[in-house]
């Protein structure tokens, strides 16, 4: 009886290592796009859910403040509970510096203060409208669709772009090359002097 046992050939050995390769490649391109579109995913929600909770405030007029208080006014005031989930809101998951987990929890929260203008930069990952300043300030009812906030830099989505949430509701995300002709390895400031226009009255809190 022949014992003998056929082993694998070069050429099949060969092709196998070729295809590991080639789904090694495509797990290495797809995982960052797939998380990606994820941190987008959940940046949009959660400045659709401050935009949405700002604009059903009473009123004719947004809260008379500016940068990060004019989203930790909904926790001051009481109009959204003081809790971790809420909070988290405050945060875009892609957010390559600041975190929920770097605040200090609820506490940093209940200390902080509405009267620090441009100085709680690290309770959020969002820049909100300057309502301080009567140039940039807007109404509830004004038929513009002016940016009321959006990602405080270009480092939640890998240099990309900004989610941004608007004064009638409604939440995109623009690409710098495509929306705005900008080259990606350009940056764009969020902010005054910025050279995107609807930019320009969101204060970063920096």
């Amino acid at each position: 009886m022949d014992r003998k046992q056929k082993g694998f050939t070069l050429i099949e050995i060969l092709v196998v290592v070729t295809i590991i390769g080639v789904l090694a490649g495509l797990v290495v391109v797809l995982i960052p796009k797939g998380r990606e579109k994820a941190n987008q995913a959940q940046c949009t929600n959660n400045i659709k859910q401050l935009c949405q909770t700002l604009i059903s405030l009473d009123g004719t007029k947004f809260p008379k403040q500016s940068g990060v208080n004019l989203m930790l006014y909904l926790f001051k005031g009481g109009h959204l509970a003081k809790s971790e989930e809420n909070f988290q809101l405050l945060f875009c998951p892609g957010d390559e510096f600041d975190s929920w987990e770097d605040t200090g929890g609820v506490t940093a929260y209940n200390e902080a203060s509405l009267d620090r203008q441009g100085e709680n930069g690290e309770l959020s990952s969002y820049a909100g409208r300057d309502q301080l300043d009567r140039a940039c300030a807007a109404k509830k009812a004004s038929t513009d669709s002016l940016a009321l906030m959006a990602d405080d830099s270009e480092d939640h989505h890998g240099g990309l772009g900004f989610v941004i949430g608007y004064t009638n509701a409604s939440v995109q995300f623009k690409r710098k090359f495509e929306d705005w002709k900008i080259d990606v390895d350009t940056e764009v400031k969020v902010g005054e002097g910025s050279e995107i226009e609807v930019l320009q009255c969101l204060r970063t809190d920096d």
